[in-house]
């Protein structure tokens, strides 16, 4: 008896053709990616051991464990990124390649901003704001998110042309951008809207808190501390969400790459385009204030 196996096709793909509206190489750029997201990691994992191993002056407390907060989310997510970049450097397929670095560029343009409000948080934490240095990182910080949203608006719309073949609808790309907008505005308007007035005091005031203290105490162990909280929780979530189709992408078959239904496409550059872009605003709203 024979068993006949059946043939395979495959034609290995590297993104070097040119052909199919890809213009540009994912896998070519995901080594050096890669090694960019792990020396942002160690960047990180240096803040840590600095918020963990040092003593603050005193008040500091409270703000060093704000950004400790920030930073956890990012190490993770930085450190995934990396590992996953390193998976793509040594693909065959290169829309499944173009898929992954959806994913993950998502995943680092959200947690670049994150580690920008974290050392923001470092300059109160170890008495760094005598000379507005709070005001510049917040400069920073608006210059950051805009960036990272700009680079997510264009690599949703690159992907879509790509994996479409540049037959992409104009409502899709409409949608993009004007969601992309949508996104740096809101980004720009929790930057300037001022934090709001503290409540009067309640009775009693926390031990060894007088009337004086009452609305710092609010605005950075309450206020600031509640936003950083959602911020930080907002990263670990889109980091997970962004991350496990990232990395199930890499294990689907090659014959289910030869092409992308529209509404695929339109549906991951979309997600793509508005889980980063939350964790985006979450950050920036939680930054400290000068």
């Amino acid at each position: 008896m024979t068993f006949l196996r059946e043939p395979t096709h495959f034609t290995p793909d590297t993104c070097v053709l040119g052909r199919d509206g890809v213009d540009w190489s994912p896998i070519a750029s995901a080594g050096a990616m890669s090694a960019f997201c792990g020396i942002m990691a160690g960047f990180v994992l240096a803040g840590l051991v600095t918020v963990i191993g040092q003593k603050n002056p005193q008040g500091g407390d409270g703000h060093a464990s704000r950004g400790l907060k920030l930073f956890l989310p990012c190490f993770i997510g930085l450190a995934t990124a990396s590992y996953l970049y390193a998976l793509t450097s040594g693909e065959l397929v290169c829309t499944r390649a173009i898929t992954e670095q959806l994913f993950f560029g998502a995943i680092l343009a959200a947690d670049a901003l994150i580690v920008v409000v974290a050392l923001a948080w470092l300059l109160p934490a170890y008495d760094r704001n005598k000379h507005g240095e709070v005001r510049f990182f917040r400069g920073l910080i608006q210059f950051t998110a805009q960036f990272a949203m700009l680079m997510i608006i264009i690599s949703a719309d690159g992907f879509n042309n790509s994996v479409l073949e540049r037959h992409v609808n104009i409502w899709a790309t409409v949608l993009v951008y004007g969601g992309g907008v949508a996104f740096m505005c809101a980004i720009l308007f929790v930057w300037r809207k001022p934090l709001p007035q503290a409540p009067p005091p309640p009775t009693p005031l926390p031990n060894g808190l007088s009337p004086a203290d009452w609305p710092e105490y609010w605005r950075d162990e309450l206020l600031l501390n509640r936003r950083v909280e959602v911020a930080a929780r907002t990263a670990v979530t889109v980091g997970g969400l962004l991350a496990v189709p990232g990395g199930w992408v890499v294990g689907i078959a090659w014959n289910h790459w030869t092409s992308v239904a529209s509404w695929l496409a339109y549906t991951l550059s979309g997600v793509t385009l508005v889980l980063p872009g939350l964790a985006i605003v979450t950050a920036v709203r939680s930054a400290p204030r000068a």
